[in-house]
């Protein structure tokens, strides 16, 4: 299939589903907005061939180490394909 796009290729967000979307505070939902336009890389295709990425940042302190940002699936055509030049 010449669509498919393999883990670890990387893809800019060029929208997201309304469905994944429309539950989140409207907070989260800027957050996920903020997303569009940015680059990132396939980590995993689900079983429904959603396609896996994810944004955020680890920090370090004293107490730890800590996550925060968003991973999520979408379907094919949220994404489009960085080509490296």
């Amino acid at each position: 299939m010449k669509d498919q796009i393999p883990i670890g290729s990387r893809v800019r967000v060029v929208h997201l589903p309304d469905w994944l979307l429309h539950d989140l505070p409207e907070s989260e939902q800027a957050e996920m907005r903020a997303c569009i336009g940015q680059i990132a890389a396939i980590q995993e295709i689900d079983s429904y061939g959603y396609l896996w990425i994810g944004f955020g940042a680890t920090t370090s302190d004293d107490k730890g180490a800590r996550y925060s940002g968003h991973s999520f699936g979408v379907p094919r055509e949220c994404l489009e394909l960085v080509l490296d030049t």
